[in-house]
Parts: C-alpha cells; sequence; structure tokens
C-alpha cells in the first residue's frame, strides 16, 4: 500500500516540474518574441504616452517709420507679465484679492468675484504687467498665484499712427492697417519642440526630442515720416475740432514715387488700449475705406479730359448763364451764380459747374448733346486717373466703386459726375489722380511700405510702381496745374496762399446722399482741398477732407486752414525757398 502512494506522489512532482518548465519555456519565448519583434512597436507606444508637442514662439516682426535723426520705431514687442490664480490652491480668496489688487490697480471685490466663481483652475486677473508689479507680486509668495512670462504688441506713439498700423488682437492676429494686411509675414512661422516629458509633463533631455526651430517675422520701414505725421495729426484734430466736425482725414504724398508721407484719420484710438474702443467704426482708416462724393474737386479730372483730347483749352470760351438743361433736369451753378462769358480757366477758378458740363459735352463731338461718345471718353480718362478700381496700396479694407457704364447711364448721370457728384472715389484715389496732375501727367501707385528686413537682415527696398506713364501729356498737365494756382491766388483756396511760393488747388464741398438713395442730406456736406506745391516742381501733394461740419461755410473755410497749415511747415520742413515775386 505505502509503495503504490509513493509512486503516485512523484508521478504528482514530475508532471507539476514539467508543468513549471514548460510555462517557463512559455515566458522566456514570449519574451524572446516581444524583444525580438515587438521592441519598436512597444518603444512608439511608450513614446508616444510620455511625448508631448510644445509650441515654439516667434518674434513678430516690427515695424519702424523715418523721421529727422533716422529710423523711429512705431510698432515693437514687449514681454510683459500675466497675473492668473489657480483656485485650487487657493484656502482664502478674499485675501488674496486684498493683497493682489492694490498692487495691480484693481478692485479687490471683482478679483474675488473672479475666484470663486471660476470653474476652471486658470483664472486669470490681468494681462500686461510690468516686470516691477510681478516681482512685488512674487515676493508675497501667495499659494496658487501664477505669473507667466507673455509678448505683447507695444506702440510707442499711441494715437499717432493707429489707423496706418491697425493693432493685435490677444490671439496674437493683426487687425486693420497693416498689422492685418502684412500680418502672415510680420507673424513668421512658429516652432515645434517634440519631447518626451516625466509623470509632471515636463520636458526631459532625450535622444528622442526634435525640433523646428521657429522662424521670426519680417520687420517693416514705412514711407511716412513721423514729423510730418504729427503736424498732419494736429491740423486735422484742430479741424475737426474748430468745425465741430464728425470726423476727417489727411494724406500727405510725394507725387513724383507715390510714397505715402503721412496719413491721418480723426476721431483715432490708442492700439495699446484697442479693447476700450466701443464703436469699431474708430478702427477704420476713413483715407481708405471711405467713399464719397468727391464735389467740385473732381472737376480738374474733367477739364484735363477737355484739355488732353484737345476739345477745350484753357482760353476757350463759353456763355455761363447759369445753368444747364438736360431734359426735365437742370444742373446750376452753386449758390446760382451766373457769370456770362467766361474762360476754362475760369470754369475752374470759379468752379462752374455749367462750364464743365460744356467741357463734357465737346468731348462727343455735338456741343449742343452729351452723347455716348462724350460719356465713353470721359469714363476712359476717369479710368486712366485710376477710379474705378483700388489703388493697391498696401494697406486692409481698400474700397473701391465702379465708374457706370456710359451707354447704361443717363446723361444727367454723366453730367453730375463731371462735377464730382454722383461718383464715389475714396481720398487716396483723388490724392493718387491729383498726383498724376503734378507729376506731368505720370501716376504712380501709391505706397506705404519703404523696405522690408528679413529676419537674416536682408534688406528689400520697394520700388516706386508706375502705373501709367502719360495718363495725360505733361503740357495738359501743367496747364491744369496753373488754372488750379487761380484757385488758390484769387478763388476758393485762398486761404492757402503764401508768399513766394506757387501752390495749386482745388476746393470741393460735396454734398451727401441719403442712405435710402433718394437724395442728398440738408444739412450734411464734406469739405476737401486737394492740391501741391510749388507747382513747377511739386514737393508734395495734400488732400484734407473734412466731413459733415457743424458750422456754415463751405471747404475754403473747413479744409483749407488745415492744407494751409501743413503746406507751411513743410516748406521750412523740406528747405523749400520762397521765390522772389
Amino acid at each position: 500500500m505505502s509503495v503504490s502512494v509513493s509512486v503516485q506522489t512523484n508521478r504528482r512532482i514530475i508532471v507539476l516540474a514539467a508543468l513549471f518548465v514548460l510555462l517557463g519555456l512559455l515566458i522566456i519565448g514570449k519574451l524572446i518574441y516581444i524583444q525580438a519583434f515587438l521592441n519598436r512597436k512597444y518603444l512608439t507606444q511608450a513614446n508616444q504616452q510620455q511625448s508631448r508637442k510644445f509650441e515654439i514662439p516667434t518674434n513678430r516682426g516690427e515695424i519702424f517709420v523715418r523721421d529727422s535723426n533716422g529710423l523711429y520705431p512705431v510698432a515693437l514687442n514687449q514681454r510683459l507679465q500675466v497675473v492668473a490664480v489657480d483656485p485650487k490652491f487657493v484656502k482664502d480668496a478674499g485675501e488674496v484679492a486684498s493683497k493682489l489688487a492694490p498692487i495691480l490697480g484693481l478692485n479687490s471685490n471683482d478679483i474675488y468675484a473672479k475666484i470663486r466663481n471660476a470653474d476652471s483652475r486658470y483664472v486669470e486677473v490681468k494681462q500686461r504687467v510690468s516686470d516691477s508689479d510681478a516681482s512685488k507680486i512674487r515676493d508675497l509668495n501667495i499659494a496658487g498665484v501664477i505669473l507667466a512670462t507673455k509678448a505683447y504688441r507695444y506702440y510707442p506713439e499711441a494715437n499717432l499712427f493707429s489707423h496706418v498700423l491697425g493693432y493685435v488682437n490677444a490671439d496674437g492676429e493683426g487687425q486693420y492697417g497693416l498689422e492685418q494686411y502684412i500680418n502672415e509675414d510680420l507673424s513668421g512661422q512658429v516652432g515645434q519642440l517634440k519631447a518626451v516629458t516625466d509623470s509632471l509633463g515636463v520636458p526631459i533631455s532625450s535622444t528622442e526630442n526634435t525640433a523646428v526651430q521657429p522662424i521670426d517675422g519680417t520687420s517693416y520701414v514705412l514711407t511716412l515720416d513721423r514729423n510730418i505725421q504729427n503736424v498732419a495729426r494736429d491740423a486735422l484734430v484742430k479741424a475737426v475740432t474748430d468745425n465741430r466736425a464728425e470726423s476727417g482725414s489727411i494724406i500727405v504724398m510725394d507725387p513724383k514715387t507715390g510714397a505715402i508721407k503721412a496719413m491721418v484719420s480723426y476721431p483715432d484710438y490708442d492700439p495699446n488700449n484697442f479693447s476700450t474702443v466701443g464703436d469699431y467704426k474708430t478702427f477704420v482708416n476713413t483715407a481708405i475705406t471711405s467713399l464719397y462724393e468727391p464735389g467740385s474737386g473732381f472737376k480738374i479730372f474733367t477739364m484735363s479730359a477737355g484739355i488732353n483730347t484737345g476739345k477745350v483749352k484753357p482760353d476757350t470760351t463759353y456763355n455761363d448763364t447759369g445753368e444747364v438743361k438736360l431734359g426735365d433736369k437742370v444742373i446750376r451753378n452753386a449758390e446760382n451764380g451766373k457769370f456770362g462769358v467766361q474762360t476754362m480757366a475760369d470754369v475752374i477758378q470759379r468752379s462752374l459747374n455749367t462750364g464743365v458740363v460744356f467741357v463734357l459735352r465737346q468731348l462727343g463731338g455735338d456741343p449742343d448733346k452729351i452723347t455716348l461718345k462724350a460719356k465713353q471718353t470721359l469714363a476712359e480718362y476717369f479710368k486712366k486717373f485710376g477710379f474705378g478700381e483700388r489703388t493697391g496700396i498696401e494697406l486692409a479694407d481698400e474700397a473701391n466703386s465702379p465708374i457706370k457704364r456710359p451707354e447704361k447711364s443717363a446723361d444727367i448721370d454723366y453730367a453730375n459726375m463731371a462735377f464730382g457728384q454722383g461718383i464715389s472715389v475714396t481720398s487716396i484715389q483723388m490724392i493718387t489722380a491729383a498726383a498724376a496732375i503734378a507729376n506731368g501727367g505720370k501716376l504712380y501707385q501709391p505706397q506705404i511700405i519703404a523696405e522690408s528686413i528679413a529676419p537674416n537682415g536682408t534688406i528689400k527696398k520697394t520700388q516706386p510702381k508706375l502705373i501709367d506713364s502719360n495718363v495725360v501729356s505733361p503740357q495738359t498737365a501743367a496747364q491744369v496745374a496753373q488754372m488750379m494756382t487761380r484757385v488758390v491766388q484769387n478763388g476758393s483756396g485762398w486761404m492757402a496762399r503764401t508768399t513766394g511760393y506757387s501752390i495749386a488747388g482745388k476746393t470741393g464741398t460735396a454734398q451727401v446722399p441719403k442712405a435710402d438713395g433718394s437724395g442728398y442730406e440738408e444739412s450734411k456736406n464734406i469739405g476737401s482741398f486737394v492740391g501741391f506745391a510749388p507747382v513747377d516742381d511739386p514737393k508734395f501733394v495734400m488732400l484734407v477732407r473734412i466731413d459733415y461740419p457743424k458750422v456754415s461755410g463751405f471747404a475754403e473755410t473747413t479744409a483749407v486752414p488745415a492744407f494751409a497749415a501743413i503746406e507751411r511747415t513743410l516748406f521750412d520742413y523740406y528747405n523749400i525757398p520762397p521765390r522772389a515775386n
């Protein structure tokens, strides 16, 4: 009996031992299999679980202008602190709020409410905190208070360049102006770090880490002159204030290149505090986005068409009866003026509506009618001067309105367009076209970027872009320019008259169409003055526009004084000496 039990026991031991050996072989085989064939797979999975991608920030390109001392920064990057709170680590929200409030200049109750009502572990208390204030907060050593460094856009000139520059929003995207128009170039390319992290998500050194380095944004130098910009803004603020106007804009351009030397609109804003602006219209650069009927300032382009086609000359005469009848419509001069026999030079000096309608009729071959040919010719010249298309200036949101098609338009429409009614333009279109007259018939595209500076320091200058070398002949341009000097010497531009200087200009007091298209507002007008000097060798062309003044009078009292104030400064600034006579 005992022998039988012993034999059975040995058999069990042998079976168990065999099972253990088999299990061991299976485990070893599995390990060998994993090591030999699944090693890469599991390494990859491990890296994926332990790796994170981090964004490497880039530096946004900066923007400069020039002044008499050289380059001057107008859009910079500034690294400041963000103060935030993690409510999980805050034991007494009231105590934390009372300690932060006096340093941050905030109301402690507001901070307390933010912390108490938070449903997040990151409660932002204030942005753009200075390093000194951040240091004070750091010294308090408050549990749960977070300090983080963040790059912000900084505009050292505040309001002065606001409409040209625009601003950068909280997401780092350019809004309005150059910041929007060249946002991609300014932004550069963000870098990326893919790194193995520890259990807290902090990157650790590893051969598995990979990085794509960031590329900083391109910087730019503008054609604007800081000194001229300052003078223009001061004059504009005064003009808008004195005339109790709603708004206004001024552009100063080099007529020989199209380079913008000053561009201001008012009311303006501080792009450092864009979030405090209540009315989004304040962000709009009216110099390029606001369409308006130019009024009598437009007569110089109709006259240019008449002279350049040889249909009229400066001494060509017509009999001004004070009105022109077109079917059941009647066109009259301003204030129902009637002057008898007048030359074309008189037409510009006295700003006679009947005179430019006379020019329009000559363009079609029948002096008694406004023919289709006349309308086609006038439309052709308007287009040659750049109207009906955007100028292409490097700024966001440039507006445009097409020119009415001659074959689809009534005679009265083109008669009105001849003196600046029933056609919509922007200030930048007007000054660009006027610059062509100042520049002997050569039309340049307006430009506001003088050069770009790549992250590696490579400088690329923007070359002036000639659009049309012969919008009108040099002789036509000179004759129209001389007509415009009479406006300053003896006409509505008299306030711009300056002893020793030849100045050309043309006023325009435009009516404002009603929003429903049912006619014009009775109590609203837009006063403008476009001109250049010195006439024989223009150094600048300028447009002043004052919207909806609430004082009596035309552009000669609303817009011309600002032009005069700026031109006299420019004569000194450009060292333009007066002539003896």
